[in-house]
């Protein structure tokens, strides 16, 4: 069964793990079409509201935010009352934890490599004002082409604020006595941890594990410091003193930065760039089982899902054919041969594709003129209609102030009551939604009144949906009209809120309710007045259930094809909402 979106916008594909300070899922970005990994953090609502009254969430943000090639990008992060989220690039590779799982002690050209890196990855944040103070194996990935970086800066702060952490988020093994007291820490705290992890990756030990922070303070104070030699034979005596020094239970006894004890490390190692060539292809090794997993989990994804890449693309070319299509009704009004309309189609239709919100504005103008071409009291109703809605839809969300354009089309097909129902599958935002279907609704009974509209529509008269008068009347309007258009253009409005509400939720599941919702109204609202006009009264028109019927089919096409993408400026607000 499908879930719901994350935060509206990320579709789950699988459950990486979960470490000491939460959990990590693997999901999809309907929105930018990418691969993200999301850490999921529980956090309590008074830690939440400790840290939004101090610095403490702004400068756990900001350390999250970091950028730079040895540090795992953060693109987003939110907090709600009890969770917070990470969104953060997926890195395709392998952790540090496996490859010591596997391959410890790493050999020197390889430790080079590793050490080198996350040392410019904490100095960079050192730089810019920030700890890490969980500096372990499993915070540290590699990827295929041997990169490494280092991940979950700023986590520690929010583990602290969950109060799952024993002392600033840290692990015990890799957190000097200061942090396990819960005294003030400083970058000579990440120097300590650099140490442990360095320690760890020359003879494979973590000599300061412990199940306690006591034990790990005793380990650290009172017992004898560990030489990597004792571990590893082949580690130089130089390298003992460097790590003693930088393992010290006094902060002061420590090196003042990450920066001057990997300077001083690297001169004892191998060659980075040699290392880095075989971490790549440990990397490889590793993640390919992974990588296959990951793969048949992307496989599962829907189609829309899939084309959220290319949406701006479709997004384009409905407005170019909206444009044309307006272009050329408002020039078929005249006299005109035809390569003059077709030509103002082609111009719209250009300017659609690169200009959307521009394209359906001058198609707009074109079909109020051609609507003055009929008429002086048309042309000045037109207009104020056309001009309303692109102000209002239009030039804001050009997709959707497309749509109307599509609804004579759908009532030559035969599946008018799809409108509504795909648009609010296809349009983000429900407000959006409702007053596009509104429009299209609009557009239809227009043209059913009215019985001709351009030339087009006047040849596939006959298939049009549900004339309320008979083709080719223009008479006055009455109650008897006003009435039931009424109706039929509140239905399609809310038809598609209906099937965006729906559609929010990201499922196929919810999008079948809100359409099924939608189609319902649909179906209520046209009974009690079509069917008095086009039958005697008895039973709807076959033509009315054919439609409902061919507009059903299309939409569970549609769902089949894939769930829902609700991304978009509405989501975007209400994912911000839940930003503290």
């Amino acid at each position: 069964m499908e879930e719901e979106l994350i935060l509206g916008r990320y579709r789950l594909l699988a459950e990486l793990g979960e470490g000491g300070h939460g959990s990590v899922d693997l999901a999809f970005d309907t929105k930018m079409a990418r691969r993200v990994a999301i850490k999921r953090i529980p956090v309590t609502r008074r830690g939440i509201q400790l840290l939004s009254r101090t610095t403490g969430l702004k400068e756990a943000r900001t350390a999250a935010l970091l950028n730079h090639p040895n540090i795992v990008t953060v693109y987003e992060w939110y907090t709600d009352e009890d969770e917070a989220f990470l969104i953060m690039e997926h890195v395709d590779g392998a952790s540090l934890a496996e490859l010591l799982g596997l391959y410890a002690p790493l050999d020197i050209d390889e430790a080079a490599a590793v050490l080198s890196q996350v040392a410019d990855a904490v100095a960079f944040a050192h730089e810019n004002g920030v700890l890490h103070l969980d500096l372990k194996p499993e915070n540290v990935l590699v990827t295929r082409a041997g990169l490494v970086k280092v991940a979950d800066f700023g986590v520690a702060a929010l583990t602290n604020a969950a109060g799952q952490a024993i002392s600033a988020g840290g692990t015990l093994g890799y957190m000097p006595p200061e942090q396990l007291r819960g005294h003030e820490v400083d970058a000579r705290t990440d120097v300590w941890a650099f140490a442990a992890l360095a320690m760890q990756v020359l003879t494979g030990a973590v000599p300061f594990a412990a199940e306690s922070a006591d034990g790990a303070i005793f380990k650290i104070e009172r017992a004898a410091l560990p030489r990597a030699s004792e571990y590893v034979r082949t580690v130089p005596p130089e390298i003992d003193r460097i790590l003693l020094d930088a393992l010290a239970a006094d902060p002061d006894d420590r090196p003042s930065s990450v920066r001057i004890l990997a300077d001083d490390l690297l001169e004892e190692l191998g060659d980075p760039a040699r290392g880095r060539t075989s971490l790549a292809a440990i990397a490889s090794e590793l993640s390919a089982e992974d990588e296959e997993f990951e793969e048949t989990a992307f496989s599962h994804l829907g189609l829309w899902d899939r084309l959220a890449s290319s949406a701006a693309i479709g997004e384009r070319a409905v407005c170019a054919i909206a444009a044309a299509w307006l272009a050329w009704s408002g020039m078929a009004a005249f006299t005109f041969a035809w390569p003059v309309p077709t030509a103002a189609a082609v111009i719209a239709a250009a300017a659609g594709a690169f200009a959307p919100a521009l394209g359906i504005g001058a198609g707009s103008v074109l079909l109020a003129a051609g609507a003055f071409a009929t008429g002086v009291p048309l042309g000045l109703v037109v207009t104020i209609v056309v001009v309303g809605w692109w102000l209002a839809v239009g030039r804001l969300r050009p997709a959707a102030g497309a749509v109307p354009a599509f609804a004579p089309l759908a009532g030559v097909l035969g599946v008018s009551p799809a409108v509504p129902l795909l648009t609010g599958f296809f349009v983000k935002g429900v407000w959006t939604a409702a007053a596009a279907g509104a429009m299209s609704g609009l557009v239809l009974v227009v043209i059913s009144i009215a019985g001709r509209a351009t030339a087009l529509t006047a040849v596939l008269w006959p298939a049009l949906v549900w004339p309320l008068a008979a083709p080719g009347s223009v008479g006055p309007l009455s109650v008897e009209l006003l009435v039931p258009s009424a109706a039929i253009v509140a239905a399609w409005s809310a038809a598609a809120a209906l099937s965006s509400l729906g559609a929010r939720r990201g499922t196929r599941l919810g999008a079948v309710a809100g359409m099924l919702a939608g189609l319902l109204v649909i179906g209520g609202a046209l009974g009690p007045w079509v069917t008095p006009m086009v039958t005697d009264g008895s039973r709807m028109d076959p033509g009315a259930l054919l439609q409902l019927g061919l507009a059903s089919i299309l939409v569970v096409v549609v769902i089949a094809l894939g769930p829902p993408v609700p991304t978009g400026e509405a989501d975007d607000r209400e994912a911000r909402g839940r930003t503290t």
